[in-house]
């Protein structure tokens, strides 16, 4: 009996150190590239948007939710480069705009404020070779 209970918490602790990893995020893919979004937003009505144009593809969707801004950037400044993203740009100055690239792709994160909102916007370039 003592050897099940064991097990049973060693279960728990590892179930709770992945959702504590986790952050409470999922991944949403655009332009099939998979990409972190905190569980507090959510996606917009719009419909994503899909581009392709002399070998160059982008998709772009977009979030709201009533995550701060700060927490945000801080989310994907870890979130990103943990996943293999290199950081391309970072401009904050009453939002955010950050860059990443990994494999010939480019990941464009938009952080602002809408009717008392966050608003994320999430953009994918690739490029064909």
């Amino acid at each position: 009996m003592r050897h099940h209970i064991s097990q049973f918490s060693l279960a728990t602790i590892i179930f709770s150190l992945l959702l504590t990893a986790c952050g409470g995020s999922r991944d949403e893919t655009i332009s099939g590239v998979a990409i972190p979004v905190p569980s507090a937003m959510k996606k917009s009505a719009d419909k994503p948007v899909e581009i392709s144009f002399l070998g160059f593809g982008a998709g772009q969707a977009t979030f709201r939710g009533d995550m701060e801004s700060e927490k945000l950037v801080e989310f994907y400044k870890k979130e990103m480069p943990a996943r293999g993203w290199q950081p391309n740009m970072s401009l904050l100055s009453g939002g955010a705009m950050l860059a990443y690239s990994k494999d010939a792709k480019t990941v464009m994160i938009g952080i602002g404020k809408k009717d008392n909102q966050s608003v994320l916007s999430l953009t994918v370039g690739t490029v064909g070779k």
